[in-house]
């Protein structure tokens, strides 16, 4: 159980930004060249397999430096990696970890949808154009590309911590407060699986019918609690 929770963890990890990664280059086809064929359920399975391929094989030199020792006078076991005397080793693959799962990710959905943009800047709208039609063209496209920055900036900023706590550890692990040491792990890991979920919030809030159903709903349930205060108000009159 040691070996399988060390390994998924990177794993997990890896695994999310690469289908983020393969999520913009997705959109990026979608939209630049939208009469291309799209991705087929088969061909989706086999992106998944090869993302979970590559992520269990960038996980794997870390499996092997990992080492599961129990001391049975002290009640005590530590599951943990070590790299011994191959220091320049564990900081070469910790920078090629740093530059493959971070960098060359961050820089494809950069790309991506910054090619995404332009094409939306670039595009005419058929017919002649009226000049309301031709503002809310051009208040659509602003709301596009702020959403696009936005998610951008998500991901950079949501992995950013947890890259920088690995470095560290790796490059010297006694700079971190012992004490704290688990705490700040669990909160790094918890604020880059965040990425995950901002950009359905940030899709969501931007769009205007979800926070038009949005509204709706809570008028709805103002008017469905008012009329049960009023009567209970009047009962306490008579």
């Amino acid at each position: 159980m040691c070996y399988f929770v060390f390994l998924m963890q990177p794993v997990t990890v890896f695994v999310s930004v690469f289908t983020l990664t393969v999520i913009a280059v997705d959109r990026y086809y979608a939209m630049v060249y939208p009469f291309r064929r799209r991705l087929t359920i088969p061909v989706c399975a086999y992106i998944l397999a090869a993302i979970w391929l590559l992520s269990c094989t960038l996980a794997a030199p870390a499996l092997v430096h990992t080492y599961h020792a129990e001391f049975p006078e002290l009640d005590f076991s530590i599951c943990e990696e070590f790299w011994f005397h191959m220091k320049r080793d564990r900081l070469a693959y910790a920078y090629s970890t740093l530059i493959i799962t971070y960098v060359l990710p961050l820089a494809v959905i950069s790309l991506s949808y910054l090619r995404i943009s332009v094409k939306l800047k670039n595009r005419v709208v058929p017919g002649n154009v009226t000049q309301g039609q031709a503002e809310w063209d051009r208040a659509r496209r602003r709301k596009t590309f702020r959403l696009l920055v936005l998610v951008v900036a998500a991901f950079g900023v949501c992995w950013l911590p947890l890259h920088i706590f690995n470095m560290i550890k790796d490059i010297d692990i006694s700079l971190i407060d012992k004490q704290y040491f688990n705490f700040i792990q669990l909160l790094c890991h918890w604020f880059a699986m965040m990425s995950a979920c901002t950009n359905a919030f940030l899709y969501a809030w931007l769009h205007d019918s979800f926070r038009g159903e949005l509204k709706k709903m809570f008028a709805w349930r103002k008017k469905k609690i008012g009329p049960a205060t009023n009567c209970i108000m009047a009962s306490v009159v008579l």
